[in-house]
């Protein structure tokens, strides 16, 4: 047997090759799908909470332009009947005083509606009428240029009369009746009075509030330039919408599809009974946009052609590099652990991987995609710190600063996550294992806290205690029973198969293995209030 029987030919190569980059093209192809599959849904669950948000926001602020309007039409009794000085109560509840000194009463009404216009400023409208509809006193805008009307018997005047003292809510058309009509958004509100000594109806307080703060503040917030509001009472009246919304009922809103081109969001209040939406189009909530899909899509053939070349010439280069080795195997025997890390070096290159990221950070700023930029970059380095250097050992300071690249990764995708880091400086000079606290931390993102918790706190602690160092790195989020702790335990020592997570369970392993059973990997939990995983490890420097 000859050293030629043990060469590899080009041609064999060539077609594993071909086999090998036709799969590669499959794969990409696949995890295209996917990846945009879980991007999208990552996206669209993104949008709907903040959606939500901006709607939770909408509902506050109605509720806050309510709690005025009550206040308001109770305004006229606040003030106390037995002052020694005449209140414009005691007149409202006694017509005898209102004939006997009606300048008297329009100057405790006019001095009540500028105590109110300080207090609220956005108060548009004041009116006061006697039970029988007819008009007391009323101003508006500090201006009297509008002779109103008394009120008649309407629809809407009767219900207002049955509420039983109830706050009642008006849109503008309701207020026509009486002659006062303005272009600006009013929302309206009136009750009746009672005398309480004699429980009889007293007068009747209309009150306008300009609600166009409500209009700013929804478009300063929205999303999507599209994005509509309204606003309707528990009986499904509309009491105020933005312009693409005018048109729409609330039994519409309620009972709408859910392939509908318009998705709705609906809040309710139950202080009030009112109904808040905000309607988004479909498409918008959707997840990623033409142009990001068409880029990744793009990337699959430039990912293939680049391995296609960088395969080719790592080819080239095993087959010349095992010819070669041949002749010196047939010459002389090597082990075999050195061959295979030999044939591993000389495969292995992970440059391509950080240049397709630099390439998808380059695109994704191109169109505008910051926070994909950035998430790209700081994967690069990650990846890089993991396989860039061969030694088990670094510094606390590089471990450090390999964590600080995780957290600010985390960042951009959790919002509802704060990590602190709590890393004596005296310790950094230290050395340790290798990527011992970012799997710790994930460990708390994804078992401890997660989506679900909001206002996640983790906390990362490093310090000396006597001659080891100590890190603990703890979570405020759900907490396991003490049955469930003793189980998982049990897990990380080997005792039992009740887990499928590997990471807890490989670290505390890799300490031991490293430094000794003296050293351990401990973790502490409780229901409701987190959970706390210890580590421990030996004072290392560079002269051990």
């Amino acid at each position: 047997m000859s050293i030629s029987d043990f060469h590899l030919a080009p041609s064999k190569m060539n077609k594993y090759l071909k086999i090998m980059i036709a799969l590669e093209a499959l794969l990409l192809f696949g995890a295209y799908g996917i990846i945009m599959g879980m991007f999208s849904n990552i996206e669209r669950q993104k949008t709907e909470r903040s959606i939500q948000q901006m709607n939770y926001t909408l509902t506050t602020n109605i509720r806050h332009t309510l709690d005025m309007l009550d206040t308001l039409t109770k305004a006229p009794i606040s003030s106390d009947s037995y002052a020694a000085v005449p209140t414009l109560w005691s007149y409202l509840i006694s017509p005898a005083k209102q004939k006997e000194n009606p300048y008297k009463f329009e100057a405790l009404f006019i001095d009540k509606y500028h105590q109110m216009n300080l207090l609220f400023p956005q108060m548009n409208a004041f009116f006061i009428f006697d039970p029988h509809g007819k008009v007391l006193s009323y101003k508006y805008n500090n201006m009297k240029y509008f002779m109103l009307d008394d009120l008649s018997e309407e629809e809407w005047l009767a219900s207002l009369k049955e509420s039983g003292g109830e706050l009642q809510l008006y849109q503008q058309e309701k207020l026509d009746s009486i002659g006062y009509t303005v272009d600006a958004n009013v929302l309206y509100a009136g009750r009746w009075l009672y005398d309480i000594y004699s429980s009889q109806p007293a007068v009747i307080v209309i009150v306008g509030i300009n609600i166009s703060d409500i209009y700013t503040s929804f478009e300063s917030q929205k999303l999507f330039e599209t994005q509509e509001f309204a606003c309707f009472d528990h009986e499904g009246t509309m009491l105020f919408a933005s312009d693409g919304m005018q048109e729409v009922s609330l039994q519409q809103i309620l009972h709408a599809e859910e392939n509908s081109e318009i998705s709705y969001q609906v809040n309710y209040d139950k202080t009030y009974q009112i109904y808040s939406v905000i309607g988004t189009e479909r498409k918008d909530i959707a997840g990623i946009s033409f142009y990001l899909k068409l880029l990744f899509f793009l990337l699959i053939p430039v990912i293939i052609i680049f391995n296609l070349i960088v395969a080719m010439t790592i080819t080239k280069n095993v087959v010349r590099s095992y010819n070669k080795m041949t002749e010196e195997v047939y010459q002389k025997t090597i082990s075999e652990k050195d061959l295979n890390l030999q044939m591993l070096r000389s495969q292995i290159n992970p440059h391509f991987l950080y240049n397709t990221l630099d390439s998808m950070r380059m695109a994704a700023l191109n169109v505008g995609y910051d926070y994909l930029a950035s998430m790209c970059e700081l994967l690069a380095k990650i990846l890089r710190y993991g396989v860039s250097s061969p030694k088990n050992l670094v510094t606390v300071e590089e471990e450090q600063n390999h964590l600080c690249e995780y957290i600010a990764l985390i960042n951009l995708r959790y919002s509802n996550i704060v990590i602190q880091r709590n890393i004596d400086p005296s310790i950094l000079q230290y050395r340790m294992l290798k990527l011992l606290l970012q799997p710790l931390v994930e460990n708390s993102v994804n078992h401890g806290i997660g989506d679900d918790t909001e206002n996640g706190m983790i906390q990362i602690w490093g310090f000396q205690r006597e001659d080891m160092l100590v890190f603990m790195v703890t979570d405020n989020g759900n907490g396991m029973d003490e049955e469930h702790l003793q189980l998982l335990r049990d897990y990380l020592d080997g005792k039992n198969n009740a887990f499928k997570s590997i990471g807890l369970k490989n670290i505390k392993k890799r300490i031991q293995l490293y430094y000794g059973e003296k050293y351990n990997l401990s973790i502490d939990s409780r229901p409701g209030q987190g959970t706390s995983v210890t580590v421990t490890l030996p004072l290392i420097t560079d002269n051990d």
